[in-house]
C-alpha cells in the first residue's frame, strides 16, 4: 500500500481485527515482522486453544475468548504505552528497552496451561505458568525468533520475567498496577462476559499519563528512584474508576460462585486422575497410556508434554473419563460435561447474617467455624470429594509499605501539586477500599447429609 500523499505513513505488514482495539496493525519493520513471526509459532498458536476465563462461559456464554486474543491485545496496549513514553521522554527514550517490554508483553501468557490456575492448584507439584513461560521462551522456537531481531534479544526478554533487571518505566509496562496486561483484560473480559460492571475510561487514562521519578525501597527505607507512569491531576476520577472496576470484576466475574464451583470439580477430577495414574491404574481412568494428560502426569517436567495440553484436550477427554471405573473421576467428568455442578454454600456470608464485609465479628466466627471443622471433620477422606472448599482473598489496591523493591511501581501515583502521590492518599474512595474475602463450600444438590453437616457447623459458629 503506497500513499505518496502521506510520506509519513508507515507501510503495514499484517493486520488483525480485534473486538476491543478494532484494527491492530503490524508495521513493515524488522521488529514488528519478528513480532508477527512469534504469533506464527506453535507455542503461541496453542494459546488459541486456551480460554482466557476458563469455565466462565458456564455463567457468561460469550466469555469464550482465548489467551491468544488477549496476548495480542496486550502487545497492542504495550505499544501504545511505549508511544506515550517516547512522547514524554524525548531524547531520553530507550527504544531498545521499549522493544523488550513490547515483546515481553506479547508472550507473557505463553506458559498458561488448560484452565490455568485451577490446573496448577490441582496437581500441586506442577510448575507455575510463569516458569513455563520462561521455558517456552528459552527452549523452543520462540527463542530463535526473538534472537532473529538482534543477538541476545531472547535473554533480554527472558530477564523481564526473572527480575534480573531493576524496575523501571519499561518493566512497569509489563508488570505493575497499571500495566498493559490489566489494561487489556479489564476491557476484554468485561466486553466478552457482557457484564456492565468494570468499565474504564481507557482513552482518558492514556492521554493523561505522565512519566515521573518515584522512590522505591524496603520497609521504611527508600534507597532508589525509578521512573514510572503517573496519572495527571485531571485523571483522578478515571483513576478511581480504574481501581473500582478491577475490584468489581473479581466478585462479579473471576470469583463467581458457579465458575469457582466448576474449577473445584475440575480440580477433584485431576487429583483423582493423578492418584490413579501414579498408582499404575491408567486402565481405570478411561484414558489410554498415550493420552496427553496421562503423559504429562507421568512426566510433568518435559516441555513437550506440557505443550500438548490445552483446553480442547480436557474437553475432548471428558467422554472417556466419564467411563472411568473410578467413581470420583467418572462423576466429576460427567458433571463438567453436563454442567451438573455442586451447589455453593456461602459460609462467610451466612456467618455474617448476609453481610460480606470483613468485620471483626465475621472474622471471629470464621475462626470458630474453621476450628469446628477441623475438630469434627478433620481429614475424613469420605468427605473430601463430597464437600469442596473454596477460599480466596483479594486486595483491590496494594498501598501499604514497601514490601519489595517494586513496591513503589505496584501502586498508582497521581500528580498532586506536581508531586507523584499514592492515589490512595488523594482519593477517599480508594483509601476506603478493603480487601474482600470468600469462603464457600460446594456440595452435591442431593447430598442432604453433607448440606446438613455444613449448616450445623455454621449454626454452631454463630452462637
Amino acid at each position: 500500500m503506497n500513499h505518496p500523499q502521506d510520506a509519513n505513513r508507515i507501510e503495514m505488514f499484517q493486520r488483525l481485527r480485534d473486538p476491543v482495539h478494532d484494527l491492530i496493525e503490524f508495521a513493515d519493520s524488522p521488529f514488528e515482522r519478528m513480532i508477527w513471526s512469534l504469533l506464527e509459532t506453535s507455542e503461541f498458536q496453542r494459546l488459541r486453544r486456551i480460554r482466557q476465563l476458563g469455565f466462565s462461559d458456564f455463567v457468561f456464554p460469550g466469555a469464550t475468548h482465548s489467551r491468544f486474543a488477549h496476548s495480542v491485545g496486550v502487545f497492542h496496549t504495550a505499544r501504545l504505552l511505549c508511544a506515550v513514553l517516547k512522547e514524554k521522554l524525548g531524547l531520553e527514550f530507550n527504544s531498545d528497552r521499549a522493544d523488550v517490554a513490547i515483546a515481553a508483553a506479547l508472550i507473557h501468557d505463553l506458559g498458561h496451561g488448560p484452565f490455568s490456575h485451577a490446573f496448577e492448584d490441582a496437581l500441586g507439584r506442577v510448575a507455575k505458568h510463569e516458569e513455563w513461560t520462561l521455558r517456552f521462551i528459552r527452549e523452543t522456537a520462540v527463542y530463535e525468533r526473538l534472537n532473529s531481531y538482534r543477538a541476545g534479544f531472547g535473554e533480554e526478554v527472558a530477564s523481564v520475567f526473572t527480575s534480573e533487571t531493576s524496575p523501571d518505566v519499561y518493566s512497569s509496562v509489563v508488570s505493575s498496577q497499571f500495566d498493559a496486561d490489566r489494561l487489556d483484560y479489564m476491557r476484554r473480559d468485561r466486553m466478552m462476559s457482557g457484564t456492565q460492571l468494570g468499565g474504564i475510561d481507557f482513552t482518558w487514562l492514556v492521554r493523561n499519563l505522565e512519566v515521573r521519578k518515584i522512590e522505591i525501597g524496603s520497609d521504611d527505607q527508600q534507597f532508589a528512584e525509578v521512573s514510572t507512569f503517573v496519572l495527571g491531576p485531571k485523571a483522578l476520577w478515571a483513576g478511581e474508576s480504574y481501581v473500582l472496576s478491577l475490584f468489581h470484576l473479581y466478585p462479579a466475574v473471576y470469583f463467581h460462585k458457579t465458575t469457582r464451583g466448576a474449577e473445584k470439580v475440575f480440580s477433584l477430577l485431576l487429583r483423582g486422575l493423578k492418584s490413579r495414574i501414579e498408582e499404575g491404574g491408567v486402565d481405570q481412568t478411561g484414558l489410554s497410556a498415550t493420552h496427553p494428560l496421562v503423559r504429562f502426569i507421568r512426566d510433568g517436567s518435559a516441555i513437550a508434554n506440557y505443550a500438548d495440553l490445552d483446553d480442547s484436550v480436557v474437553w475432548g477427554s471428558l467422554a472417556q473419563l466419564a467411563q472411568s471405573t473410578d467413581p470420583i473421576i467418572a462423576e466429576s467428568a460427567q458433571r463438567l460435561r453436563t454442567r451438573t455442578l455442586c451447589k455453593a454454600i456461602d459460609v462467610r456470608s451466612a456467618l455474617g447474617n448476609g453481610r460480606v464485609d470483613a468485620g471483626v465479628e465475621i472474622e471471629q466466627r470464621m475462626l470458630k467455624f474453621k476450628r469446628l471443622w477441623n475438630e469434627k471433620v478433620g481429614n475424613d477422606q469420605s468427605l473430601v470429594h463430597r464437600i469442596l472448599i473454596d477460599k480466596f482473598e483479594r486486595s483491590p489496591y496494594k498501598r501499604r509499605g514497601y514490601e519489595t523493591t517494586k513496591g513503589g511501581i505496584e501502586r498508582i501515583h497521581i500528580l498532586a501539586n506536581d508531586v507523584p502521590t499514592d492515589l490512595a492518599a488523594v482519593s477517599d474512595v480508594v483509601r476506603a477500599m478493603q480487601p474482600f474475602h470468600g469462603y464457600r463450600m460446594y456440595v452435591s444438590p442431593d447430598d442432604d447429609a453433607a448440606k446438613t453437616l455444613v449448616q450445623e457447623l455454621i449454626d454452631e459458629a454463630r452462637t
